[in-house]
Order: C-alpha cells, then sequence, then structure tokens
C-alpha cells in the first residue's frame, strides 16, 4: 500500500484553492446586473421626439433588462437624444454607470449628460416611481429632484386619498 506523497497533497491544494478563488469571482461578479440604462430602445409608438411635456414610458421593451423604455418630456432641449432603456433608482448613484453617447457625433442619440433618479411621470402604471433620466431632458434642481406632491403618501402631505396607484 501506498500512501500519497507531500507534495501531490500541496498540488491537490493549491488547484483547491485556484477553483475556490475563481468561484468567489465569479459570483461576486453576478452580483452587478449591467441594466444597460441608457440603450436606445423602441417606445414601439411615434413619438414627438423628445420636444415635448409628456413622458412616455413603454414596457415590456424587449431590448432592455429592465424592459423599460423611456422618452422624458422635455424641460430643455435634448439635442437628438432619443428614447432610452431605464431601470428603478433610489438615488442618482443607481444611475452612474448609464451608457453614455458622443458628445460629437450627431448621430448619436445616447445621452451626452448622464442621469439622474427621478420621478418621470405622476400619472398611469409608472406614476410615482423613480426612475434614471437623462440629463439631457430636464433641469435639475439645486438640492435634486424632490418628490412631487402627488408622490407623497397622505402622512407626508400629499392627496388624501392618493391619486397614484403605485403610492401607500
Amino acid at each position: 500500500m501506498r500512501l500519497p506523497s507531500r507534495p501531490r497533497f500541496e498540488l491537490l491544494a493549491s488547484r483547491f484553492a485556484v477553483l475556490a478563488f475563481a468561484l468567489a469571482v465569479v459570483a461576486g461578479g453576478a452580483g452587478c446586473e449591467d441594466k444597460h440604462v441608457g440603450r436606445p430602445c423602441d417606445l414601439g409608438i411615434s413619438s414627438d421626439g423628445g420636444t415635448g411635456s409628456v413622458a412616455t414610458i413603454t414596457s415590456p421593451a424587449l431590448q432592455c433588462p429592465s424592459r423599460i423604455c423611456l422618452l422624458p418630456g422635455a424641460e430643455k432641449d435634448p439635442k437628438g437624444t432619443g428614447s432610452l432603456c431605464t431601470a428603478g433608482c433610489e438615488s442618482n448613484s443607481d444611475c452612474e454607470d448609464g451608457e453614455l453617447g458622443d458628445k460629437t457625433d450627431p448621430n448619436d442619440h445616447r445621452c451626452k449628460n448622464g442621469f439622474v433618479c427621478m420621478w418621470p411621470t405622476t400619472v398611469g402604471n409608472f406614476c410615482c416611481q423613480r426612475f434614471c433620466v437623462c440629463r439631457d431632458f430636464v433641469a435639475e434642481p439645486m438640492g435634486g429632484f424632490q418628490p412631487p406632491e402627488v408622490c407623497k403618501s397622505p402622512s407626508s402631505g400629499g392627496p388624501n386619498p392618493p391619486t397614484c396607484v403605485n403610492v401607500h
């Protein structure tokens, strides 16, 4: 009967350590989901090119991992930026990894100035939900966006009863 030699044990131990490290890296990377905020998407309807004051939200938008395509109501000239994939957010940091367009390319319809977490609509199925919105469309106030009055719960000074189905 032959017992395994010490070098063979060390080889197995080092292989196990490498495998465990590789699994940890893969598992850690899987937790960071790329929502492709800022990817161009098709609303499935004709739009006014983002020059109106009404936000248009389409779901399901199959080209978006979140399945939500947004063309915000424009508070300022978006200079060719079109409808983009969006995702829910809690703060601006949730929107920091959005895809940006080339500012020098007039044919690039992606967002040029980054994204902000805000409430793009106060009506419809997506009322009072926060989404990453391209700054090309909105004028961000000092101190950031505050919840619209209709998005506040009755206990926080909002309408009673709430006018948005997503306010509780």
